[in-house]
């Protein structure tokens, strides 16, 4: 099979898991509204998602490195038919909220083995390319769920635009049945032995770090650019969302290119050591952002950094540990990855609370964004060292 289109399923997963993630999103109001609650509420019915998602990445890693990823994305995809269509047709909030509570463990199932999937399934020198067709599917799900379901819910109504969720994931469930060779279970090691194996792999302790950092300054620009062009240049909450999506634009469109790139060159590391450069940058021209044009320019720098960074580091993560214990190790990054967010919120909104400036919320993840390139230098040097001491076994340090 092409590799290609054995990237196209995966891809399709990761739009399943990002739409269903940011669904409620676009129509807070409606769901206030519908199901008799306050946004304190409609925000929880947001949170249940993330929530059990963060809870479920482990499981569904050591599961990943036990199973055939097949049968686990056919899992995944069944649970969130399920619980998508729980939702759409809840008429009370406890329902509403369970429903949502069972996505987020649905999109653990589909996020880790698809990336477990890349990592076993692809040659190295096509793992990266890959990775970037797939992500191209997390920012696909983003956009479709922040565009067209609002305007389903105008052209007909809540409940038959929440529908066209189940749909989808009842499409990805047959192409993940028919569609997606099943790889027997690599076994091994046990999982405490995988776990110390990890604990002790200095390099990706390096690269959580790293990954932590990165994250946490990403989502600055995720969260809060909207608040940031409607208050310093008064754009409506429409234009401010539309410009907006030029990060998911690039996001889309860098991915590939970089995975190809980082194919191309034979490294991993230098690809995300680009992507911090260019975190930085974006930061400074968000910092001397007095015109609008220069915003715009950083909004788009900032969505191809995080392309240069979030899939090639997925891949390096699950080659570190590849092939029994890759499921394991990317689940442990995407919990990294999902804890930071989770911070962000509360990180930059009391920085922009107290301090009443976005200066200081480009500051702060100028020097998040920053502090991280140190553990990437890190992570580098150690997987020179332990290449060196594959070359040279007998070789004492």
């Amino acid at each position: 099979m092409n590799w290609w289109a054995k990237a196209f399923i995966p891809a399709a997963l990761l739009v399943l898991h990002n739409a269903q993630r940011l669904a409620p999103v676009p129509l807070f109001d409606e769901l206030r509204l519908r199901f008799a609650t306050d946004y304190v509420g409609v925000g929880n019915l947001f949170g249940a998602y993330l929530l059990t998602y963060a809870l479920s990445n482990i499981p569904a890693g050591i599961l990943a490195d036990r199973m055939s990823n097949k049968h686990l994305l056919m899992i995944g995809a069944a649970l969130s038919a399920l619980a998508s269509l729980a939702f759409a047709i809840a008429k009370d909030y406890p329902m509403a909220l369970a429903s949502r509570l069972v996505l987020g463990v649905s999109g653990a199932f589909l996020y880790v083995p698809s990336v477990r999937y890349v990592v076993i399934a692809f040659p190295k020198e096509r793992r990266a390319s890959a990775m970037g067709v797939v992500e191209v599917g997390a920012g696909v799900g983003m956009f479709l769920s922040l565009t067209l379901l609002p305007l389903l819910a105008r052209e007909t109504d809540l409940a038959r635009a929440f529908l066209i969720l189940p749909v989808f994931a009842a499409l990805v469930l047959g192409a993940v049945l028919f569609g997606l060779s099943r790889e027997e279970p690599q076994g091994g090691a046990s999982f405490r032995a995988r776990l110390m194996t990890l604990g002790g792999t200095r390099a990706l302790w390096y690269l959580l770090i790293y990954f932590f950092l990165g994250m946490l300054a990403h989502y600055s620009v995720l969260g809060w650019l909207p608040t940031f062009l409607r208050t310093n240049f008064g754009y409506s909450a429409v234009q401010a969302g539309l410009i907006s999506t030029l990060v998911t634009l690039a996001l889309v469109v860098g991915s590939p290119f970089a995975g190809i790139l980082s194919d191309r060159l034979g490294t991993r590391t230098w690809i995300l050591l680009c992507g911090s450069g260019m975190s930085v940058i974006s930061f400074l021209l968000f910092l001397a952002g007095q015109d609008p044009k220069v915003v715009i320019g950083a909004a788009l720098l900032a969505g191809i950094s995080m392309a240069f960074t979030i899939p090639v580091l997925m891949i390096l993560v699950g080659e570190m540990s590849e092939p029994a214990g890759a499921g394991l190790a990317v689940s442990v990054a995407a919990t990294t990855g999902q804890i930071s967010s989770s911070f962000s919120g509360f990180v930059f909104g009391y920085a922009l609370q107290t301090s009443q400036s976005f200066a200081v919320v480009w500051g702060l993840a100028l020097i998040l964004a920053a502090g991280g390139i140190p553990f990437l230098f890190g992570t580098m040097k150690q997987i020179r060292l332990r290449s060196a001491s594959r070359a040279h076994p007998m070789k004492k340090s």
